[in-house]
């Protein structure tokens, strides 16, 4: 997370002797060219192609104004993809890869080779550059953390008219807890009267945002609450698939949670210089992450890596 140079004065006083920006600069690139000749990211992403049930999420990632300056390189942004399922079922260690692009279209996504012809569901929030990919899904999961912040964004516009929005934010919170009870007493699935029970003050909610928000006005056009329930009536087997397969977690926490070190990174050196530094850093990261998430710790990682004998995901089934 720090710095090259911060890492070079860290390395320096545990050492001591000077240890160069330069140095701790040309160890990464030597690591990230042994990771490149032993395959390690195209491993993971076969093995993250044959899961059943990953997840996503991005997020902006600071450049420098020259680099943002360069061709398709306005809007870089961290991408990152997880085998989500096995941190929720406790069937194993997690994958997790990490990916840098220059802007957020779908040919950059298409780019990374990990979704096109991915038949699992897929876990995400509703992001429009994951929209054509879902005809070839088994299922989709709309993250209900992301829906329940949005429906109390909602609710804290006027919680009066807004009333519906916290019906349906609870709903969605209950029917959380009844599967994670469901889960630890050794079930499969919620009981039909419950599930019918909450999918029914769900709709209800939806309905009552749609009739309150239809004609109120707002000044950038259609009231927020109006688009928030249209699309939750739409959506509704995406938002309730959890409820019936519980191999599916309710949120893309862990996408979430995994991208969050990339924010810290940023946050910490500023910004990376050319979108090729923030791909080495995300390759790294995706190798050392994913190891120590199968119990290898980082420092033997690289050594593994810098003596030609990298760790490698276990291999899909």
């Amino acid at each position: 997370m720090i710095g090259i140079e911060r890492a070079a004065d860290l390395m320096s006083t545990l050492l001591g002797a000077p240890v160069s920006a330069g140095f701790v600069s040309a160890c990464l690139i030597r690591l990230d060219d042994a990771l490149q000749a032993a395959g390690f990211e195209e491993a993971l992403k076969d093995a993250l192609k044959a899961a059943d049930v990953p997840g996503t999420d991005e997020t902006p990632a600071p450049l420098t104004a020259e680099a943002t300056g360069q061709q398709d390189c306005g809007n870089p942004h961290v991408y990152t993809v997880l085998r989500t399922m096995n941190a929720y079922t406790g069937g194993g260690a997690d994958l997790v890869w990490y990916g840098a692009a220059g802007n957020r279209a779908k040919p950059s996504i298409t780019g990374f080779g990990i979704l096109d012809g991915f038949g699992g569901v897929l876990v995400r929030d509703d992001y429009g550059g994951y929209l054509s990919y879902d005809t070839g899904l088994a299922g989709v999961r709309q993250c209900v953390a992301h829906l329940v912040r949005y429906l109390d964004d909602v609710h804290a516009l006027d919680p009066n008219a807004q009333v519906w929005a916290r019906q349906a934010a609870d709903t969605l919170r209950e029917a959380i807890q009844a599967v994670r009870t469901a889960r630890t007493a050794g079930r499969t699935s919620l009981g039909p009267v419950l599930l019918t029970g909450l999918r029914h003050r769900y709709d209800q909610a939806v309905a009552a945002g749609i009739s309150t928000n239809l004609s109120r006005r707002w000044h950038k056009g259609n009231h927020p609450g109006l688009i928030l329930a249209r699309r939750l009536k739409r959506k509704a087997s995406q938002v309730w698939l959890f409820a019936s397969r519980f191999d599916v977690p309710p949120t893309s926490n862990g996408s979430e949670n995994a991208i969050r070190g990339c924010k810290l990174a940023a946050k910490i050196s500023g910004c990376w210089r050319t979108l090729a530094t923030l791909q080495r850093h995300c390759r790294i990261r995706s190798y050392l992450t994913t190891a120590r998430n199968h119990h290898r710790r980082p420092i033997d990682a690289i050594r593994d890596a810098l003596t030609a004998t990298c760790w490698m995901p276990p291999a899909p089934p």
